[in-house]
């Protein structure tokens, strides 16, 4: 186990940061760091400021100033279970938080948590499934971006690509679900479902920062 070239502490808990993942993206190779302690993941280079901007960047305003968070969480069976085809592996997303990384994470952004729940329905039943598809398809998270927004693939090579993922999507999609409902139903159950739901308020109090 190698610590992290730039041997940078974990945001949430102190701890040595690791080298975890690298991700192929449009702009290159980025690597993810990871914590051995509290286990969040992070992208390399994240800097104070940025955690707390990373943590609120999908926060929904509810009533009472209170906020919703969803979140990937690295302590998932998905998780595990993928690795790199993790589908809440997004090269826009720059935190993996667990609950115990998250405890530890909100009061140094300030904010204080109410509870945090592993929603019974919702995102997290797709990515499992889109998990176990991601094992036999070119394009990680394919049939999810695709949704999200058409791929344009150009080139012979990349439209038998596009073609092939196409296909495999459909016809592993029934089997698949056979096993990625249940099994994501028993991994929520049991603790470790794919996203992480927190609702938090913001503290008034003085709090640490991340810096």
């Amino acid at each position: 186990m190698e610590r992290s070239a730039s041997h940078r502490e974990c945001p949430a808990c102190g701890q040595p940061l690791y080298g975890w993942l690298q991700l192929e993206t449009p702009a290159g190779p980025a690597l993810l760091e990871r914590c051995e302690n509290c286990h969040l993941g992070l992208a390399a280079g994240l800097g104070g400021d940025d955690v707390g901007r990373e943590l609120l960047a999908d926060a929904r305003n509810l009533s009472e100033g209170e906020l919703e968070l969803r979140l990937a969480n690295r302590d998932s069976w998905q998780a595990r279970l993928g690795g790199l085809n993790w589908a809440g592996l997004e090269p826009v997303r720059g935190l993996y938080l667990t609950p115990r990384s998250l405890e530890l994470l909100a009061p140094k952004a300030r904010l204080s948590l109410i509870r945090v729940d592993l929603p019974r329905w919702g995102k997290g039943y797709l990515w499992m499934w889109q998990t176990i598809v991601n094992a036999f398809t070119f394009t990680h998270n394919f049939a999810l971006r695709v949704r999200a927004e058409p791929l344009r693939p150009s080139g012979f090579a990349a439209r038998l690509k596009y073609a092939v993922d196409a296909v495999v999507t459909v016809l592993a999609t029934p089997l698949v679900l056979v096993v990625s409902v249940p099994l994501e139903l028993v991994a929520i159950l049991a603790g470790k479902g794919g996203v992480l739901l927190a609702v938090a308020s913001r503290s008034e109090a003085d709090q640490p920062s991340l810096e």
